[in-house]
């Protein structure tokens, strides 16, 4: 788990610097992925593909 958060927290803080309403972008797609994770039964695979597909969708439609 602890990996994971390094992970996270170095992609996040790229997105950061780069582009400072995406920030916003990020995050919801963060709550996203955890959320789906905890519903539908810890799915990694399902959970990560939605988080993304949040994210992509919010980047380019706005």
């Amino acid at each position: 788990m602890g990996i994971l958060a390094i992970l996270a927290v170095t992609a996040l803080h790229g997105t950061f610097a780069a582009d400072p309403q995406a920030t916003l972008y990020a995050l919801l797609a963060g709550s996203v992925t955890a959320g789906v994770h905890l519903a539908f039964g810890r799915r990694t695979i399902l959970s990560v593909g939605i988080g993304t597909a949040v994210y992509v969708v919010l980047v380019n439609a706005f």
